[in-house]
């Protein structure tokens, strides 16, 4: 199947390709080599001379330069090779003065060729302050329009009764109709807090990768979380869009394990809390499990106990058909709770569980006597073994 295209008009990050056609004869500027990288996101305008401030990039900035301290061909190659390295998504030289056209050689343009990086020339008669302070404001604009969608997505999610109405005209004027196909997935790495410069850049990745594909995607960062909006997706797409960019930004942050967890479709956008609330239950299921993507309605019974409100109900459950088994276990430093799942999980099999357990077969019969006589067990009872079962399924449940 082909990717979900962009629908017309649906808002995306900014690229240099908007800003570079919108503005190309306002302020000179001719492509020089890289064109085919011209659709790179743009987040930042930044004015530099000095291949040392590379350590303040984050990723996405457009470099502008009168190349002061790059008046020769070597000086200018490595000044430019390091914007590359550290993700520029391109480059304006700001000719005329301290670099000329013929400045630029054919080894300078293969490099941006090799690598997909704009370089753009602009005449020193143009003034740089003229054309940062307009793609400032550009960006603070597509900053805003990020924003709002943002937090219309947010009103529905948070149930905010009071903005749904203002939400519901914002997402339908960025082509997200009240009653269309979504679904929630969020994704976190194995970081206890992120910082904001990586929190940017990998945000910065995310986006990069969205445009690259045409995804119809919405990203957020939200209470710890990055959360994706799909939209109108089918649910095998977007389980091999998320592998495909955990993949992406594993390979970009080596010791960096990520996980993700997908909730349910929705058919409206009031429903998108519903979907957000199983991708959150799914995220804790797949980090809980050492699994990188877990599915909602992958999740088997503990769907039905996610959708029990009262979780003191569920403690009570538990507690009613396990809890003296391990305080006894507590006590005495006994495992027979554990044989008891094992049991329940090898459907009675005593071969299986001394198995499971790296024990003799003796042993394992011998504790199996002491749990039924001891606490009164009849585990030949279908009805019994069924509400052992499930006081572990909520054990587990409520340990994730």
């Amino acid at each position: 199947m082909n990717r979900t295209q962009i629908k017309e008009g649906r808002f995306m990050p900014l690229t240099l390709n908007e800003l570079y056609t919108q503005t190309k004869h306002q302020y000179h500027l001719s492509m020089i080599a890289g064109e085919t990288g011209i659709d790179h996101i743009m987040n930042w305008v930044y004015v530099s001379e000095d291949s040392s401030t590379h350590d303040f990039l984050k990723g996405g900035e457009l470099i502008i330069t009168t190349g002061i301290n790059c008046q020769d061909e070597a000086s200018l190659y490595d000044f430019i090779e390091t914007m590359i390295k550290s993700h520029t998504c391109g480059m304006i030289l700001n000719t005329g003065k301290y670099i000329l056209s013929e400045d630029i050689t054919d080894s300078i343009k293969a490099l941006c060729d090799k690598h997909n990086y704009p370089l753009i020339e602009m005449p020193w008669d143009v003034h740089i302050y003229e054309i940062t302070r307009d793609y400032y404001n550009r960006i603070f604009m597509d900053t805003q329009k990020d924003t709002s969608i943002t937090d219309a997505f947010l009103s529905f999610i948070e149930e905010d009764s009071l903005h749904h109405y203002d939400a519901l005209r914002i997402l339908e004027d960025n082509h997200f109709e009240k009653e269309d196909c979504y679904e929630i997935a969020l994704m976190k790495c194995n970081k206890k807090a992120i910082s904001d410069d990586l929190k940017l850049r990998l945000l910065f990745l995310m986006e990069s990768y969205i445009k690259l594909n045409d995804l119809d995607i919405h990203i957020a960062f939200y209470k710890n979380h990055f959360l994706f909006v799909f939209h109108d997706m089918e649910e095998e797409l977007i389980y091999n869009e998320i592998s495909s960019l955990i993949s992406t930004l594993e390979n970009s942050f080596k010791k960096m394990q990520i996980y993700a967890g997908i909730g349910s479709s929705v058919h409206t956008l009031r429903e998108i809390r519903v979907s957000y609330q199983r991708s959150l239950a799914a995220l804790v299921y797949a980090a809980n499990n050492g699994q990188e993507i877990a599915r909602f309605e992958e999740m088997g019974f503990f769907r039905i106990l996610h959708s029990v409100n009262d979780k003191n109900l569920l403690m009570a459950y538990h507690d009613e058909y396990l809890k003296n088994i391990e305080e006894y276990d507590e006590i005495h430093d006994t495992n027979y709770l554990e044989t008891l799942h094992q049991y329940l999980l090898c459907n009675g099999s005593i071969q299986h569980v001394a198995s499971n357990m790296f024990c003799h077969r003796n042993t394992i019969t011998y504790r199996m006597r002491v749990i039924e006589d001891h606490w009164d067990l009849k585990l030949d009872d279908t009805v019994e073994r069924f509400h052992l079962m499930t006081a572990f399924f909520i054990r587990d449940y409520l340990n994730l």
